[in-house]
């Protein structure tokens, strides 16, 4: 049985988690592989022993170099994250004869065209299961499962940090600040958790699975993207209660009129809408295709194992495809540089959304509101204004709850522009959408 050898870049969690289930699971990855997977050498910016991993510190380098020049590795593992050095790491390999296999999200939405063409150019592999959705097979569900669908939309729960956050804020009702401390006592969020609360890890994947779904690169400056820190627990809890809603920091992508409309942000789903049982760490992306309709992929989107399964199963899949002699004679996602799409304007985008005014106490405000609202033709839904709130949090303005019908974006921003300039608003209107 033929050997094929994997240069591991970054020791860290998930690189340590793919070495344990590499060492554990030998004999079945090498079954199912049709070779011999083997460990050749690691990189990474310590250099020192791992006995519970079985590294000795003579097979670790700090230099990823020593990993390209080695003639007995066929398959460069980056796991380090980032945009640089992991963007010239996995260019470097590919131009050294190396296959790839990634976790990393970041690079890949932002050099998508780069290191696809790369890869073409030098008839090497790059795969990246792990980049999204952690352990959820979404990625070759999407690249080969729904091969024969015209994609249509694509909207997930696509961060694990954010939805767990959202999850005790919903089931415990925790402020944002305890919540997110909760979520870092736990494991699920960075000393700095800018890049998931704000919405920038969704956008990534979201611009990875889009990219694939369209054809062509969607940009990271295609998308549109909110994140979660300016949320009040006041607004989950009404929505709750008055409206039947339950919030989700949605990553969406859908072909529309022509276009693709991609963008990231918090939104309202009705009760029993699937996505409000995604709790914790969990990841869910429905995927809509013109054969298959709705398919939805679940489990955990965070943790070591289960990024480290994804990787570790792409591993077995670039090792078969070399061992056959067949690795890069096709790129394993259909990339070609001049296909461009037209994206949609944020401005054009139709939906739902909940509007909560905060106004001075007396008649006629909500006649004003409606009439703005109508001049800028976003239609009612449903009006609701709370007289009582727990623990006293209305304070002493009145607040105004507004549902819409389908409107543009464009036209619900000019209209809370025109109100927020009143001077019977006593805060900065808070607009959130609504998804069905």
């Amino acid at each position: 049985m033929k050997s094929i050898g994997i240069g591991l870049i970054g020791l860290g969690t998930v690189g340590s988690g793919a070495v344990k289930i590499i060492r554990r699971n030998k004999e079945m990855i090498s079954r199912r592989a049709g070779c011999h997977v083997r460990l050749v050498r690691f990189c990474d910016k310590f250099i020192r022993s791992k006995p519970d991993l079985g590294i000795r510190s003579g097979d670790v380098t700090s230099d990823y170099h020593d990993l390209l020049k080695n003639r007995d590795i066929d398959i460069i593992v980056e796991l380090i994250g980032g945009y640089e050095p992991a963007r010239t790491m996995i260019l470097d390999a590919l131009r050294a004869g190396k296959h790839v296999v990634t976790a990393n999200k970041a690079v890949l939405a932002k050099y998508w065209d780069e290191i696809l063409s790369t890869a073409q150019k030098h008839k090497r592999l790059v795969y990246f299961e792990a980049a999204v959705g952690g352990g959820v097979p979404v990625i070759q569900g999407l690249n080969e499962g729904l091969a024969g669908n015209r994609i249509a939309k694509i909207m997930g729960v696509l961060n694990g940090t954010t939805n767990f956050i959202l999850t005790k804020m919903s089931e415990e009702n925790m402020k944002f600040s305890d919540a997110l401390e909760t979520a870092r006592k736990a494991g699920f969020a960075e000393a700095n958790p800018a890049y998931d609360i704000e919405g920038l890890d969704t956008a990534h994947k979201l611009s990875i699975l889009s990219s694939i779904a369209f054809g062509a690169w969607v940009k990271i400056s295609d998308i549109p993207t909110e994140g979660i820190a300016k949320l009040d627990l006041f607004d989950l809890q009404l929505a709750e209660r008055e409206f039947g809603l339950g919030l989700k920091l949605l990553g969406i992508a859908k072909e529309n009129r022509g276009k693709v409309e991609a963008r990231v942000h918090p939104a309202f789903l009705p009760i029993g809408h699937p996505f409000l049982s995604v709790k914790n760490e969990y990841n869910a992306i429905l995927i809509e295709g013109d054969s298959v309709d709705d398919v939805i992929f679940y489990g955990k989107g965070a943790g070591q194992m289960p990024a480290a399964s994804a990787v570790v199963s792409d591993i077995i899949f670039v090792a078969r495809h070399v061992a056959e002699g067949t690795a890069g004679r096709l790129p394993y996602v259909t990339y070609d540089e001049k296909r461009k799409i037209k994206m949609l304007k944020a401005d054009d985008s139709l939906c739902k959304y909940y509007l909560r005014f905060t106004t001075k106490d007396r008649s006629g405000v909500l006649a004003k509101i409606s009439g703005l609202l109508g001049r800028y033709r976003v239609s009612i839904d449903s009006v609701f204004q709370p007289t009582v709130i727990d623990e006293g949090k209305i304070g002493p303005h009145a607040h105004i709850l507004v549902a819409t019908h389908a409107v543009r974006e464009g036209s619900v921003r000019k209209a809370v522009r025109q109100i927020d300039g009143l001077s019977i608003t006593k805060a900065k209107t808070v607009v959130i959408r609504i998804e069905d």
